[in-house]
C-alpha cells in the first residue's frame, strides 16, 4: 500500500494521465485524443445538519478518470467524493475528465451551499454513535492515499475488495456518547474480528514493528480495545470543519504511520447515517478510510442490471425544465398523516435548481399515501403519445416503498404509473419509466406525486434531475436517420479492421436491410479500440446551434468489451457529438441513448456514424438496428 504512485500527481499537473480513451499505439500525448465530458452527469447531495456534501459523477469512464476541482484547486480523482465544513458558505465544483493525452477542454460545473456554521454536536453523535462500522470494501476508494491536503485518494485508491487478504475487512469499530463524556466526547471500541489482526504500514515502528524489516505491510495480532474520542472543530483549506481526536495508542483498522496510533487525529470528511470517511494527514501524505454501518451482505452481484443516469437534464427535449424554471410550475400541496390517517404538519421542503428537498416530519405514518408530496404543473400530455420519465431519489435513511406517480391532475384514474421502490440510504436510486402512456384521455395538466409513507422521521430526501420527454420511435416522422436506411442520405460504409499490430486485415462481411445493419467479425481482428471500425457515412447535416437526440440498439452473439459508438462530422473528427464505449452482453439487446447532444466546433455538412468492435471475438455476429437521430430544437 505504501508503494505510492507519486508520478500521478506530476502527470496531473502537466495535464497528462495514465490511461487511454484512444488507439493503443501510444507514442506520446496527442492533443487530438483529449477526453470529453459528454455523457457524464454530476450529482451533489448536501446534508445541512452536518454540512457534508457528497458529489458523484456517473457515465462511462473506460480509460478515463474524473478530476474534481473544489473551489479552484484539485481535490479528488474518485467518482464519488465528499467535503465537510463547519462554516457556512458556497463552494464551487468543477469536473474535468482526464486520459493519457490530457484533460478535457470542457468541464461540468456545480456548486453547493452550507447554510449555517455548525457548533451543535448532537447531529454528529446521532449519526456516529450506537451502530457498528466497518471498512466499506464494496466502494472504490474505500482506502487510499494522496498528497497532503487532499482527500487521500489522488495517488492511490483501493479497488473493490482490494485488501481482502490483509485482515482489514473483518474489523469492527463503534462509538457511544453520554453526558458523562462531556458535550464533545465519547467511548470508542475496536474489534479486530475473526482474524485478530490490525493492518499496519511496513514503515511504522509501533506495535513491535521495526521499519525496513518487511518489504510489505504487515498484519499484527491485537486484542479488542476500548478507548475514548473527542470531536474537535478545526480548519481545512482555511474553512472550519470537524476532526475526531482519539486517545493515544488507539487502534483503527489501518495504521499508515506512527502518529496515526500514538496520537490519532482524523478529519471527518463525510458523516451520514451509513457513511463515515476519515482522513489523516502527517504533512506529507493524506490517508483515507471509508466506513459503512450497513449490514455486511458481501459483494454486490455483478450480474444484475444497474440503472444509470443516461439522460441529459438540460436537453431541449426535457419538458420538466419548465417546471423547475417556474413557467410550468403551479404549486406543492403536501398531505402527511399519522397511522390513524389524521393529518399532521407539512414537511419542511425547498426547491432550488433541479433539486427538491424534503425533511420527513415527526409522527408520519408507516403506510403508503401517508407522506404525499405532489408537484402540480401546467404540463400537458396526449393519450396518443408515449413518454419517458426519469429522476434521481436520494435519502439519508433507508426509505422502504417510495411511491412515484405521474398523473392527470384532474382525473386521478388517468395516470401513467404509480410505482413503489425501496431507496437505500446514501445510495442514489434512479427511477425510469420508459414508453408510458395515459390510459383514459389527454391530460390538460400533470402532477408528479411522491409518497414517502413509512420513511423514518427526520430523513432528508432529495429528488433531482427530473426528466420527461416524448418517446420517439424509429418510424417517427422526425427521425432523420430513416433517410439513411432508405438510401437517400446514405453514401457508403468503409470498414477498417486491423490486427494487434495495426496491420489492416480483410473487411468484415456485412449487410443492410431496412433498419438493420449486420456484420460478422473477421479472423485476426485485434483486441484494442479502433481495430474494428465500421463507419456509416451519410449526407445528414447538423447545426452547432441545435441539440439532438440519438439512440440505437445493438445485439451480439458473444460478449464484447468496450464497443465504441461515435457520431461525428465526417470532415472534422474533432467536431463530434459523442464517442462512448460500452460493454455488450451476449444475446442481450443493448440500447444506447443520448439526449441534448451538440456539436462542439461548428456546423457539419455531412455526418458519419462509427461503430468500433475492437476486442470482439472472431466470428461474432452483430446486429445494429432502430437508429434514431432527431433534432430537439
Amino acid at each position: 500500500m505504501n508503494k505510492l504512485l507519486k508520478y500521478i500527481g506530476c502527470m496531473l499537473i502537466s495535464g497528462l494521465a495514465f490511461a487511454a480513451c484512444s488507439p493503443e499505439d501510444f507514442e506520446g500525448a496527442d492533443p487530438n485524443g483529449l477526453p470529453t465530458v459528454e455523457g457524464k452527469q454530476i450529482s451533489v447531495t448536501t446534508d445541512q445538519e452536518t454540512n457534508t456534501a457528497v458529489f458523484t459523477v456517473s457515465g462511462d469512464f473506460k480509460g478515463c478518470y474524473p478530476v474534481w476541482y473544489l473551489d479552484g484547486a484539485v481535490y479528488s480523482l474518485l467518482s464519488t467524493s465528499s467535503f465537510h465544513s463547519m462554516e457556512e458558505g458556497t463552494h464551487t465544483l468543477e469536473l474535468r475528465i482526464m486520459n493519457r493525452n490530457g484533460q478535457s477542454q470542457a468541464a461540468l460545473n456545480e456548486s453547493f451551499t452550507f447554510n449555517e456554521t455548525k457548533v451543535d454536536y448532537a447531529p454528529y453523535f446521532n449519526r456516529l454513535c450506537d451502530k457498528i462500522w466497518r471498512v466499506d470494501y464494496a466502494e472504490p476508494g474505500h482506502m487510499g492515499c494522496g498528497e497532503s491536503g487532499s482527500d487521500g485518494s489522488t495517488w492511490w485508491s483501493a479497488a473493490v475488495n482490494d485488501k481482502a487478504d490483509w485482515g482489514v475487512y473483518d474489523d469492527r469499530i463503534s462509538f457511544s456518547h453520554s453526558d458523562a463524556n462531556g458535550v464533545d466526547g465519547g467511548v470508542y471500541s475496536y474489534n479486530p474480528g475473526e482474524g485478530g489482526t490490525v493492518y499496519v504500514n511496513k514503515d511504522c515502528s509501533i506495535l513491535g514493528q521495526t521499519p525496513g524489516v518487511s518489504t510489505e505491510d504487515v498484519m499484527v495480532a491485537v486484542s479488542p480495545q476500548e478507548s475514548t474520542f473527542k470531536l474537535i472543530p478545526g480548519t481545512y483549506k482555511d474553512e472550519e470543519c470537524l476532526y475526531i481526536q482519539f486517545a493515544a495508542e488507539t487502534l483503527l483498522p489501518y495504521i499508515p504511520y506512527d502518529d496515526a496510533y500514538n496520537n490519532p487525529y482524523f478529519r471527518i470528511e463525510a458523516l451520514t447515517n451509513t457513511r463515515l470517511t476519515l482522513v489523516c494527514d502527517n504533512g506529507a501524505i493524506a490517508w483515507r478510510l471509508v466506513f459503512t454501518s450497513r449490514e455486511d451482505t458481501g459483494l454486490p452481484d455483478d450480474g444484475g442490471d444497474e440503472a444509470t443516469i443516461d439522460w441529459d437534464y438540460d436537453a431541449a427535449s426535457n419538458y420538466w425544465k419548465a417546471v423547475d424554471e417556474g413557467s410550468a410550475f403551479v404549486g406543492v400541496t403536501p398531505w402527511f398523516a399519522n397511522n390513524d390517517w389524521g393529518q399532521i404538519a407539512d414537511p419542511e421542503w425547498t426547491h432550488e435548481g433541479d433539486a427538491w428537498n424534503v425533511v420527513i416530519p415527526e409522527g408520519m405514518g408507516s403506510q403508503q399515501w401517508q407522506g404525499q408530496f405532489p408537484i402540480a404543473t401546467t404540463l400537458t400530455a396526449s393519450m396518443a403519445k408515449k413518454y419517458n420519465v426519469c429522476c434521481v431519489i436520494e435519502a439519508d435513511n433507508d426509505a422502504s416503498g417510495v411511491t412515484v406517480k405521474l398523473t392527470d391532475a384532474v382525473d386521478d384514474k388517468n395516470f401513467f404509473f404509480a410505482d413503489r421502490h425501496d431507496v437505500i440510504a446514501d445510495k442514489p436510486y434512479i427511477f425510469k419509466a420508459e414508453g408510458v402512456s395515459l390510459p383514459v384521455n389527454d391530460a390538460t395538466a400533470l402532477s408528479l406525486v411522491f409518497d414517502f409513507g413509512g420513511t423514518p422521521a427526520g430523513t432528508h430526501i432529495k429528488v433531482s434531475k427530473i426528466y420527461i420527454e416524448e418517446a420517439i420511435s424509429y418510424d417517427d416522422e422526425n427521425n432523420l436517420w430513416k433517410a439513411v436506411d432508405e438510401g437517400s442520405a446514405f453514401i457508403d460504409v468503409v470498414p477498417w479492421f486491423a490486427n494487434n499490430d495495426w496491420g489492416q486485415i480483410d473487411n468484415p462481411k456485412w449487410t443492410h436491410s431496412g433498419n438493420v445493419w449486420e456484420l460478422e467479425i473477421p479472423e485476426g481482428t485485434g483486441t484494442q479500440q479502433w481495430q474494428a471500425q465500421f463507419p456509416i457515412n451519410t449526407t445528414l447535416t447538423a447545426a452547432i446551434a441545435n441539440s439532438y437526440s440519438f439512440s440505437c440498439t445493438l445485439v451480439a452473439d458473444n460478449d464484447i468489451t468496450g464497443v465504441t459508438i461515435k457520431l461525428t462530422d465526417t470532415a472534422d473528427d474533432k467536431n463530434l457529438f459523442f464517442a462512448d464505449r460500452h460493454d455488450v452482453a451476449a444475446d442481450k439487446p443493448f440500447v444506447y441513448k443520448v439526449s441534448g447532444a451538440k456539436l462542439p466546433v461548428g456546423d457539419s455538412p455531412a455526418l458519419s456514424l462509427f461503430f468500433d468492435f475492437g476486442g470482439a471475438p472472431s466470428g461474432t455476429k452483430i446486429k445494429i438496428s432502430d437508429v434514431i437521430f432527431i433534432k430537439e430544437n
